[in-house]
């Protein structure tokens, strides 16, 4: 019974295998040896028309199109081959590169960026609430002293006393010591030191971080207050009743007014209407008190904390700001952004704070997994040979290229880095240039070096533990050899001068042809009165030019204004009105265009004819070259059939995408 219900599990499965089996063994087309699978077939065309799904709903006569233009591409690959591009050294040099480059960008999304944004997107759900105390090293304790400090003060909150009585005394942060420590809410990608917010977000709610943080200026003794959902923003109503001073009858009289209006909230008054009778805030006022969406920390603290307390709909109690009494009400909380709406701000978030931090942490665990090893020996012996020695041209010529250049720098696993390629690395950056060689120096370019080559060891071998950078890297193979045979045998042999341009000009001339245009000058101003205005000059023949200057508002930068040189006669309302004049010099009338008004000037009209060669020359250029192309890649199609004798088994594509 039990090997019943496991068959039964197993058949979707087995179903499945045998369908993908299927489409394997059965070919679409095939040319000499090479045989193309259905399966192969749908890949490529899924590719190529958005997806599988959407191939489901293509004609087979598309599909059959597809198989001739596919079959064509694969015999044009494997002439390539049988040409030896794949061994040529200058394709070999350019697909290297390419998977230099593009696998380490490649390579540092899938394994930095990507799994660090969704950890920073998935953070920036909670929001906590920390207070801190912050330790300074000075004259009277180092930092030994100062940390040593930390952990007992850590020790002493642990066993009951006051973190906000002893951040009152021990903290040196101004701003937050006055108030306890708190430093009041933040989340992910607010805080400029990774550790810290790292330690804040292994910390409970309640709870001390165990060990004094470090952040380059002092140690931070950190506690979290408060631990909840966070709201990116909100959307509130609130109003305003302002006290002139903080003199107790000027305050007891705000009060009193906000007191009446809080109590006809709770009869039930609109809320909105309220607001623009009796709030302050007039810029609000008008919009019903509406402050519009806003996040944490933008509102003074008082205000902040009342507002993102509130449940949409709830009235806030009376909150009392520098600028007066509130009543706030939360109109709306803004929907969490998906990560792909994200990404592109946490991107700016995590360069800025993080990715240097997690980029050396990278490199330092690949160092270790690939057996990093530097060899201190030869860093001696570059800094007791390089002596007055500056980076640059110099160096080929030095002491220390002869008698320390071939010797290794460091190794990773199997591979060895010699003093050479070090200091022809730093030549060719150029950012140590005429500097002297001593062991910051040298050790800053090692690291550097370093961190690139174990990233370049990662990438060498990515293509074969990541099937989307194998794809790319084979399309863009296939693309370098198709380039380089469609060039030999094509775009390389096309000959076309002068003399073929103008046979082929004069024998489908008809084909090249003006329509109807026009040549006109437009004066455009948005008020009526003006335009009027103008018109009426023009018609006492004050010139077309002056009055352009005048009241003209449209932007031009021609060297003669308001022409719009020759265009066809019905392009827009503008040459309509110029090719409805008779005579060169004639005016039209003010007409409405473009959220304004215009007057046209007629310049000349040019009835429909055949182009010149000159005005045709460079059209019949473009269409010759595109039928020799076309001609020439047909005969070397027909020349690669001849030679493959390729078959085509359309009735099989009626089984693709079932």
């Amino acid at each position: 019974m039990r090997f019943v219900k496991y068959l039964i599990l197993l058949l979707p499965l087995i179903i499945f295998i045998s369908c993908s089996s299927q489409k394997s063994s059965l070919v679409v087309a095939e040319f000499d040896d090479f045989k193309i699978s259905l399966d192969e077939f749908e890949n490529a065309y899924s590719q190529n028309s958005g997806g599988f799904e959407n191939a489901k709903n293509d004609s087979l006569p598309e599909l059959k199109n597809f198989l001739d233009l596919y079959v064509n591409y694969k015999m044009k690959l494997r002439d390539a081959f049988i040409r030896g591009l794949n061994a040529d050294p200058e394709m070999k040099k350019e697909l290297a590169d390419y998977k230099a480059n593009i696998g380490k960008t490649l390579f540092l999304q899938d394994n930095l960026y990507e799994p660090n944004l969704k950890k920073l997107y998935d953070r920036r759900k909670t929001e906590f609430r920390v207070s801190h105390i912050f330790l300074v090293p000075d004259s009277s304790r180092d930092e030994k002293q100062t940390l040593e400090l930390g952990k007992q003060l850590i020790e002493r909150i642990q066993k009951g006393e006051d973190f906000s009585s002893l951040a009152k005394t021990y903290s040196k942060d101004s701003y937050t010591n006055s108030h306890g420590g708190d430093v009041y809410y933040v989340t992910a990608g607010q805080i400029n030191i990774p550790a810290i917010e790292d330690a804040i977000f292994k910390t409970e709610k309640g709870a001390v971080y165990p060990e004094p943080v470090p952040s380059g200026f002092g140690f931070h003794i950190l506690k979290v207050t408060e631990k909840q959902p966070r709201n990116a923003s909100i959307r509130a109503q609130h109003i305003l009743i302002p006290f002139a001073d903080s003199s107790e009858p000027d305050t007891a009289k705000a009060l009193n007014k906000i007191m009446e209006i809080e109590q006809k909230v709770k009869e039930g008054f609109d809320f909105g209407e309220l607001a623009m009778e009796y709030s302050s805030d007039k810029g609000s006022a008008e919009r019903r008190g509406d402050l519009g969406f806003f996040s944490r920390g933008q509102m003074v603290r008082e205000f902040d904390e009342a507002a993102f307390k509130l449940n949409i709909g709830e009235v806030s109690p009376i909150v009392k700001t520098s600028f007066g009494f509130h009543l706030i009400k939360l109109a709306e909380i803004a929907p969490q952004k998906s990560y792909e709406e994200e990404k592109q701000a946490l991107k700016e978030i995590y360069d800025r704070l993080r990715y240097k931090n997690d980029y050396n942490n990278l490199v330092t665990s690949l160092k270790t997994e690939l057996n990093f090893v530097q060899n201190n020996n030869t860093f001696s012996k570059i800094l007791s040979l390089s002596d007055t020695l500056k980076i640059g041209k110099d160096y080929q010529d030095s002491n220390l290229k002869s008698k320390a250049g071939t010797d290794e720098i460091f190794r990773i696993g199997n591979k060895s880095f010699s003093c050479d390629s070090l200091f022809n690395r730093m030549i060719h950056l150029g950012t140590n240039l005429n500097m002297n060689v001593d062991g910051e120096l040298l050790q800053d370019a090692i690291n550097e070096y370093s961190d690139e080559a174990v990233i370049q060891v990662k990438v060498n071998d990515y293509d074969k533990v990541n099937a989307g950078f194998a794809k790319l890297l084979s399309d863009y193979e296939n693309g370098m050899y198709l380039f380089k045979i469609l060039d030999e045998e094509v775009w390389s042999r096309i000959s076309i001068d002068s003399a073929k341009i103008y046979n082929f000009w004069e024998m489908t001339k008809e084909n090249f042809r003006w329509r109807d245009r026009v040549e006109f000058k437009e004066i455009h101003n948005s008020k009526e009165s003006d335009i009027n205005e103008c018109y009426k000059s023009l018609t006492s023949r004050v010139p077309f030019d002056s009055l352009f200057a005048k009241y003209n508002q449209r932007l031009d930068y021609s060297s003669r204004p308001g022409l719009k040189g020759m265009v066809d006669s019905d392009a827009n309302e503008l040459s309509k009105q110029a090719n409805s004049m008779l005579n060169p010099g004639d005016v039209s009338k003010p007409f409405i265009f473009e959220s304004g008004w215009s007057i046209v000037k007629l310049i000349r009209k040019d009835p429909a004819r055949i182009k010149t060669f000159e005005e045709a020359k460079a059209e019949a250029a473009s269409i010759l070259q595109e039928k020799e192309s076309k001609r020439l890649e047909d005969e070397y199609m027909s020349k690669l059939k001849s030679i493959y004798n390729p078959k085509y088994y359309y009735d099989e594509l009626q089984k693709a995408f079932k």
